[in-house]
């Protein structure tokens, strides 16, 4: 018997309920730590990284996970995950996993996750539950709600193998939208859902009026020569109105408060989910300039940020040579490209110490034991010659 998939609803006394009896823990201590998983191996960008901080309501810490990676970084985060989380326990438990997108550097891993760990539950939003919401833009008169469905399941094909594998395993699903509140620390700052549903109308994998123009070979890496320009410190090369795909906008944005300092996760958000999130978190009296540990949107590229949202995001430019007070990390493959340097250049101006997990993982941590076997690493330098957009 499958069981039943649940949702979280954006109607705020049925969310409240839900929080109580699914994810609510009460005070969360000062210790966590989270970790952007590297594997020293030749692969693609991918994002695989897990977090944990301590309840003390329930004596335990809380384990999550917020994206899986290619199949290769789903392996080496299960890896991970019992040597320094459960260290051999049969029965160890991941409280909740987030899958940011649909697309498969991000979601291709989690399968894994669900086949090795009991899971409580999963948030990632699908495509085809919202066909009623959308069906009215379908520009083509021969498809019906069930060849859209189809076709939906057929343009995300890692999220339709997410979601079989959480029926299989009995993992309940969630809906990851603005507002959603997970264990009381992790706060959803976008997608709202209409924003969702208007990138679903955009890209170009549906068949829906207004469709983007956008095409994949927009955001292709590039990996011949590149040509390089030169960067100072008050001379800023990244762009300002640049565009990511829909599919990339529709990033689950985490704010994570943990008492002692806050983090966001953005997976691979442009500069519309962004403003969306930053506008969202001032509403509810959310500070993100006093974030201290900040995941770099999409690897590092350099068609997801811009001079402004950086501005609202981290604070303006600092003088050369101020002490950074935040941390930045971007998870890129093995001979990437990425992040680029003129990304990395526009967070060191404003004021964070930026770091790569290329070819091993990085943990951020605060109050949890040290490890014997890790060392510190040295954050990226400043770069004069910066890639050219030429």
């Amino acid at each position: 018997m499958k069981k039943a998939i649940k949702s979280w609803s954006s109607d705020l006394k049925l969310l409240n309920k839900i929080e109580r009896e699914i994810v609510s823990t009460g005070g969360i201590s000062v210790n966590y730590e989270i970790e952007f998983i590297g594997i020293n191996e030749e692969s693609c960008d991918a994002d695989a990284i897990c977090l944990r901080f301590y309840a003390e309501d329930k004596q335990k810490y809380v384990v999550g996970v917020y994206d899986g990676g290619i199949q290769k970084y789903g392996d080496a985060l299960v890896k991970h995950l019992n040597e320094y989380y459960f260290k051999g326990d049969e029965n160890a438990t991941i409280d909740f996993v987030i899958c940011s997108h649909t697309d498969q550097d991000h979601a291709s891993g989690l399968c894994t996750i669900l086949d090795n760990f009991n899971v409580n539950a999963l948030v990632m939003n699908r495509p085809w539950l919202y066909i009623d919401d959308i069906f009215d833009k379908v520009n083509d008169g021969r498809i019906t709600k069930s060849s859209l469905e189809k076709r939906l399941k057929e343009a995300y094909p890692y999220v339709e193998a997410l979601e079989d594998k959480a029926i299989e395993k009995e993992v309940s699903i969630y809906e990851a939208f603005q507002g959603t509140t997970i264990y009381n620390s992790l706060k959803i700052l976008s997608p709202a859902k209409d924003f969702y549903l208007d990138l679903l109308v955009e890209s170009n994998k549906t068949p829906l009026s207004n469709n983007s123009a956008m095409r994949d070979n927009l955001f292709t890496r590039v990996v011949n020569a590149v040509k390089m320009a030169l960067e100072s410190w008050t001379n800023e090369m990244i762009r300002e109105n640049v565009t990511t795909s829909p599919e990339n906008e529709a990033s689950v944005i985490i704010y994570g408060d943990m008492e002692c300092e806050s983090f966001l996760l953005t997976g691979d958000a442009g500069i519309r989910a962004l403003n969306i999130a930053i506008d969202y978190a001032d509403n509810i009296g959310i500070d993100l300039q006093q974030v201290k540990v900040h995941q770099i949107p999409h690897h590092g590229g350099w068609h997801n940020v811009s001079p402004s949202v950086l501005d609202a995001l981290l604070g303006e430019k600092v003088e050369q040579g101020t002490t950074p007070t935040k941390s930045a990390f971007a998870s890129v493959g093995k001979g990437s490209d990425h992040p680029k340097k003129m990304v990395t250049n526009a967070y060191m101006r404003r004021g964070a110490k930026v770091f790569e997990a290329r070819n091993f993982t990085i943990r951020h941590q605060k109050g949890t034991p040290d490890r014997e076997d890790w060392s510190t690493i040295t954050p990226l330098p400043f770069s004069e010659a910066v890639e050219d957009w030429d």
